[in-house]
């Protein structure tokens, strides 16, 4: 029989709002001792050891990006060299671009209603492999700094975080661009910063953007990380030092077409060293972190990720 264990992050907006939601899949769940709510990194870590001990076959997770990269986190970490579960995305948050990248369709129930149907027909689930990306012990599949931290504030300031949201302070910035306003002045301003990928330095260089990525999509439809989709042992790492015609490569970045070597520093990789004089705040998964300047990424390890 397989064994099927839920995570539900508290801290949704989605579940926030409807908690009658959380409700409704924990009564689905095949075993109520195999449901967990945490709401702090420790009681998280007590679920996945039990998780452990129970042998799980699979973890569905209630929750966007950011709970899906804090569940893993804790995974990796209390599973060490054991194998891995399979892990379910049930898009319970406002951000799920993992699952949209997978093309994984429906709301919260009926994606663990079409997972627990599965595994009660005895036929196996579908699933994708994923390579995942350690940024100082903490692991996801989208990292970025510069300007997607940037994009990231205003995103979270302004009508609250929705596509629409993001699409409005999109077209802001992009109409700012034209005229060299002050919010595209503050979204392009260049760190100087020396980025190495598998032993190669770039040399020292002012970046306004750096995106480092295991999923091809970042959002909005944008396959900028389009040598990701094929490549499951390496990242994809897209650095931006030019933003002449930005306009012209954001369509370009729509389309997942490769963008010059004069606007970005394009590389594939499986181990990336980033130093800068100065801090630096990063992202994973749609959570802010800080650097004292130094940070190393690593790809690994692999995840299934069922796409029911």
């Amino acid at each position: 029989m397989t064994e099927i264990a839920l995570i539900s992050s508290p801290y949704s907006k989605k579940n926030r709002k409807n908690p009658a939601g959380f409700a409704k899949l924990k009564a689905l769940a095949p075993d109520q001792s195999l449901v967990r709510s945490p709401e702090t990194s420790e009681q998280m870590d007590e679920a996945m050891e039990h998780f452990k001990s129970r042998h799980v076959d699979v973890v569905a997770i209630n929750g966007g990006d950011g709970t899906v990269h804090v569940a893993l986190t804790s995974m990796v970490r209390v599973y060490g060299d054991d194998p891995l579960p399979k892990i379910a995305l049930i898009k319970g948050g406002t951000m799920n671009q993992t699952a949209t990248n997978l093309k994984i369709k429906g709301e919260p129930v009926e994606i663990f209603e079409r997972i627990i149907k599965a595994t009660s027909e005895n036929r196996g689930l579908k699933c994708r492999k994923l390579i995942l990306l350690n940024a100082d012990g903490n692991y996801g599949f989208l990292f970025g700094m510069g300007a997607v931290c940037t994009f990231m504030d205003w995103y979270f300031e302004g009508l609250g975080a929705s596509p629409f949201s993001a699409a409005k302070v999109l077209i802001t910035l992009m109409t700012s661009t034209l005229f060299n306003g002050r919010m595209a002045r503050r979204f392009f301003r260049g760190v100087e910063q020396e980025i190495t990928a598998d032993g190669f330095s770039f040399g020292k260089i002012a970046y306004w953007m750096t995106l480092i990525s295991t999923i091809p999509q970042i959002g909005l439809g944008f396959e900028l990380m389009h040598r990701a989709r094929d490549n499951h042992e390496s990242a994809h790492m897209v650095a931006f030092h030019n933003k002449k015609g930005i306009l012209v490569q954001v369509i370009r970045s729509w389309f997942g077409l490769s963008l010059p070597p004069d606007v970005v520093d394009d590389s594939t990789g499986k181990v990336f060293l980033i130093k800068s004089e100065e801090p630096f705040k990063y992202t994973l998964d749609g959570d802010i972190f800080s650097s004292n300047g130094r940070l190393i990424l690593k790809t690994g390890p692999v995840v299934e990720i069922v796409t029911e």
